[in-house]
C-alpha cells in the first residue's frame, strides 16, 4: 500500500509540472491550470518527506522554460533564469501549504494556498514582469468567468482558480465521507456559482448598446530590427544608410493611414514603434503628422520610436494629434527594458466619439497604472510582440478593459491584432503572419461602463496581504500551543 500511495504522489507531482507547459502563453489551455494545481497540492502535502519534492521543482522549470524560450529575444541562461523566477510564487506557495494547512482546519486550509499565491505573484510583478505569467492571464477567454474582474480585477480571477485547488484535493480525500467537509465545500462552491452566474448574466444583457466609432489601426512590416540600433548606441555614422528605408516605412504608414481615412476612419493609430526614426528627423515627422489630421479630420495617434543618436535609449513615443491639427499629448512608453522619461500618467482625452486613453503594449500589464484610464470608453494600444505570444498577449489586454469598463483596440506588430468590448468579445481580428495587408477596421462602441473594480480599485488584493498575515499569525500561535502541549 505505501508504495502505490507513493506512486500515486509522485505521478501527481509530475503530471502537475509538466502541465505548466500548457498554462500561459503560445500553448496556452485555461483548463490546463484546473488540474495541474490540485495535482501539485496533492502531491506537495502527501511526500512523506519534504526534500522528496525538490524533484519536481526541475520538472516545472523545464516545462515553462519549454513555453517561454524563443517568446522575449532572450539568451540561454537568462531564459533559463527566467523560467525559475516565474515559477517562485508557486513553488514557494506550494511549500508553505505543506506546513501551514496541516496545523490547520478544512476550512481554513483551503485559503493558504491561494491567499499565499496571489501575494508571491504580486510581488513578482516589481521583477519588471507585470502580470506576463498571471494565473488570471490564462483564463483570458474563459468570459464568464473574467466577468468578475469588472468587481475585484484580476487578482481576485487568479485568486478564484488557485481556490479551487485545495478544495478539490479536500474532496478527494475525503470522497468517501463528504459530510465531515461540507462547510468548506459549500462556501468555494456558492462563491463559483455566484461568480458564473454574474459573468452569464453580464454577457447576456449588459452588452454596449451605444453608436460605434471607424477605428483604423496599422502595421508596416519592418525590412530589420530597429531596437538592434538602440542597443548598439544609436551610432550617428549609420543613421544615413538606415534613413532610405525608414523613409519608405513612414511613407508607407501614411499611405495606408489616407485609405483607412477615405475609408471612413475617425481615428488612426499604428502599432508600438512602427515608424522608426532619428532624433533631427522628428520635427518634420511631426509637421507631416498634423497635417495629416488636419487634412483628413480624424484623430491620428502614430507610434514612432525616436532614436537618440549616441544613446542606448529611445523614445517610444504614441502622439495623440486632434482633427484641428493639435497635439492632445505625447505618451512615452512607461514600462519598458529601455530607459524611460515617462511621467507614469495615462492620458485621457474628450472627443466627440467618447474618452480616449493610450497605453504602449507591455504598460497594459500593470492594472494599478492603467486604472488612470478608469474614465476612458476606448483604449488605443500600440503593442510590438513574437510569434510565441501574439494571440495570447494581445487577449489578456481585455482583462484591463473589463476592469475598467472601455472597449480596446489593440494594434501588434509581429502578433495578433484585436479589438474588442468591454465584455471582451472580440469585435476585429487580423494576426500578422497571416495578413499581407495589415490594416484593422474596428467599429467600437464609443461609451464605456463604470465597473466596481473602477471605484474601487485593488481593495481585493489588499484584503490577500491581510489574510496572508493572519495565516501566518494563526499557523504560529497553533504551533505555540502544540508545542505548549507536548512539553506537559
Amino acid at each position: 500500500m505505501k508504495k502505490n500511495y507513493g506512486f500515486l504522489v509522485n505521478l501527481a507531482g509530475i503530471a502537475g509540472s509538466a502541465l505548466i507547459f500548457f498554462i500561459g502563453w503560445e500553448y496556452n489551455i485555461p483548463a490546463a491550470v484546473w488540474i495541474a494545481f490540485p495535482l501539485l497540492i496533492y502531491s506537495f502535502r502527501h511526500a512523506d518527506k519534504w526534500y522528496k519534492t525538490l524533484f519536481f521543482i526541475p520538472i516545472m522549470v523545464i516545462a515553462r522554460f519549454f513555453s517561454i524560450n524563443g517568446g522575449w529575444d532572450m539568451g540561454l541562461p537568462l531564459t533559463v533564469t527566467f523560467a525559475f523566477v516565474v515559477c517562485l510564487p508557486l513553488i514557494l506557495s506550494l511549500y508553505l501549504d505543506r506546513i501551514i494547512s496541516r496545523r490547520m482546519g478544512p476550512f481554513a486550509a483551503m485559503f493558504v494556498f491561494p491567499v499565499t499565491y496571489v501575494v508571491f505573484d504580486y510581488l513578482l510583478t516589481f521583477a519588471n514582469l507585470g502580470m506576463t505569467f498571471s494565473i488570471a492571464y490564462s483564463q483570458c477567454t474563459f468570459l464568464p468567468l473574467v466577468q468578475s474582474a469588472s468587481l475585484f480585477g484580476s487578482w481576485f480571477v487568479e485568486f478564484i482558480v488557485l481556490w479551487f485547488a485545495p478544495v478539490a484535493v479536500l474532496a478527494f480525500e475525503n470522497i468517501a465521507q463528504l459530510e465531515t467537509v461540507k462547510k468548506p465545500l459549500a462556501v468555494f462552491g456558492i462563491v463559483l456559482a455566484a461568480v458564473m452566474v454574474f459573468g452569464w448574466v453580464r454577457l447576456a444583457f449588459d452588452k454596449p448598446k451605444s453608436s460605434t466609432v471607424r477605428i483604423a489601426s496599422i502595421t508596416e512590416a519592418h525590412d530589420r530590427d530597429y531596437w538592434a540600433i538602440t542597443d548598439a548606441g544609436t551610432p550617428e555614422a549609420d543613421a544615413e544608410a538606415n534613413k532610405p528605408v525608414m523613409s519608405k516605412i513612414q511613407d508607407n504608414l501614411f499611405a495606408s493611414s489616407q485609405k483607412a481615412a477615405d475609408y471612413g476612419a475617425k481615428i488612426i493609430f499604428w502599432s508600438e514603434g512602427n515608424c522608426p526614426m532619428y532624433e533631427d528627423d522628428f520635427d518634420a515627422f511631426m509637421a507631416r503628422a498634423r497635417s495629416f489630421a488636419k487634412d483628413n479630420g480624424v484623430y491620428f495617434m502614430p507610434a514612432v520610436v525616436n532614436l537618440l543618436y549616441g544613446e542606448t535609449k529611445n523614445m517610444n513615443l504614441a502622439i495623440m494629434i486632434n482633427p484641428d491639427g493639435e497635439v492632445e499629448f505625447r505618451y512615452e512608453k512607461t514600462i519598458s527594458w529601455y530607459p524611460s522619461d515617462s511621467d507614469g500618467v495615462i492620458p485621457v482625452i474628450d472627443t466627440p466619439y467618447g474618452r480616449l486613453s493610450t497605453a504602449i503594449c507591455f504598460d497594459n500589464d500593470y492594472p494599478m497604472l492603467v486604472s488612470q484610464a478608469k474614465n476612458s470608453d476606448i483604449m488605443l494600444i500600440p503593442a510590438f510582440d513574437t510569434k510565441k505570444i501574439d494571440d495570447f498577449h494581445t487577449r489578456v489586454a481585455f482583462l484591463r478593459g473589463i476592469e475598467n469598463g472601455y472597449s480596446t483596440v489593440r494594434q501588434s506588430n509581429e502578433g495578433s491584432s484585436i479589438s474588442a468590448d468591454y465584455l471582451g468579445n472580440t469585435l476585429t481580428y487580423q494576426n500578422y503572419y497571416r495578413t499581407e495587408d495589415r490594416v484593422m477596421i474596428s467599429d467600437v462602441p464609443v461609451r464605456g461602463k463604470t465597473t466596481l473594480y473602477g471605484l474601487t480599485g485593488e481593495i481585493f488584493l489588499w484584503l490577500d496581504f491581510a489574510a496572508f498575515v493572519v495565516l501566518i499569525v494563526y499557523y504560529l500561535i497553533l504551533r505555540k500551543r502544540t508545542k505548549m502541549k507536548t512539553s506537559y
